[in-house]
């Protein structure tokens, strides 16, 4: 079987682009430039397999791919590889990330463990690196969750 072949029967996103007259049908070789190569490496890698193997962090581009492409198989399986991979240092940036491409139950775990784990997240750089909204609602959720004394 072909790649063009493969992506068409297994991505709705690229069956499209090549049913419908974006101009990619006639080409034999189709510039992808939204994503990087270890991102559409592990994309190319799950189709011929439903199997990817990335670090947590890198996941995250994956996830936005699986987002961008509508797999939500692919997308459930970066949360896995994200939740499993998640630490202290990493969960506020894991937690942004969820938010940015609406991955709700990640997005609870991050935030459960960010509230586990309060203190120490709260002191890294990648928490310091929330923008203030994010930071602002955190607060507030983590209020209501009772992460403070009164």
């Amino acid at each position: 079987m072909s790649l063009k072949q493969l992506i068409f029967n297994r991505c709705e996103h690229f069956r499209s682009m090549f049913q419908s007259h974006w101009g990619e049908d006639d080409k034999d070789v189709i510039e992808v430039t939204q994503f990087s190569y270890p991102v559409y490496r592990a994309f190319l890698q799950y189709l011929y397999t439903d199997h990817v193997h990335l670090q947590p962090e890198d996941a995250i581009g994956l996830l936005d791919l699986a987002n961008s492409y509508c797999e939500t198989q692919l997308k459930r399986l970066c949360e896995r590889i994200i939740k499993q991979g998640i630490t202290v240092d990493n969960a506020a940036m894991l937690l942004a990330a969820a938010l940015k491409y609406e991955a709700v139950d990640l997005e609870e775990f991050c935030f459960k463990f960010c509230v586990n784990h309060l203190t120490a997240v709260t002191q890294t750089e990648a928490f310091n690196q929330l923008d203030g909204t994010t930071v602002k609602e955190f607060i507030q959720k983590a209020a209501k969750w009772g992460a403070f004394k009164y």
